[in-house]
């Protein structure tokens, strides 16, 4: 029997006037432990702006990126995969986008500078 390891991977859509900062510190407070995100001037991103939690949770690497506002153009990606890649395996991806709404929408819940959008 061949078991495919899962390969995790999610993205979450939101919304808010907020900075990016300051999106990330309620998530790291109501989603990630108190685990901070940093590495802004990293710019590991081309153009847009990005934060990430700097040590893998679980193995995963969680980077929130975009920009603040309601615009068409103006949003905030919440991103979680594999921290380290594992090559020359194959794998069977696992969506979390479902999860990480439905997660975001009751940890948020009380905080109305932010809106959770299905992707």
């Amino acid at each position: 029997m061949n078991i495919k390891p899962p390969f995790f991977v999610g993205y979450a859509l939101l919304k808010s006037s907020l900075s990016l900062e300051e999106v990330g510190k309620i998530l790291s407070d109501k989603i990630f432990g108190g685990l901070e995100f940093g590495g802004k001037d990293l710019e590991i991103h081309d153009e847009i702006p990005a934060i990430f939690i700097q040590a893998p949770v679980i193995g995963l690497k969680i980077i929130l990126d975009g920009y603040s506002g309601f615009g068409d153009d103006q949003s905030f990606n919440l991103s979680i995969s594999p921290w380290i890649s594992i090559e020359h395996v194959e794998r069977e991806d696992v969506r979390l986008d479902n999860y990480l709404f439905h997660l975001l929408q009751v940890e948020l819940k009380d905080v109305e500078d932010i809106e959770v959008f299905e992707n």
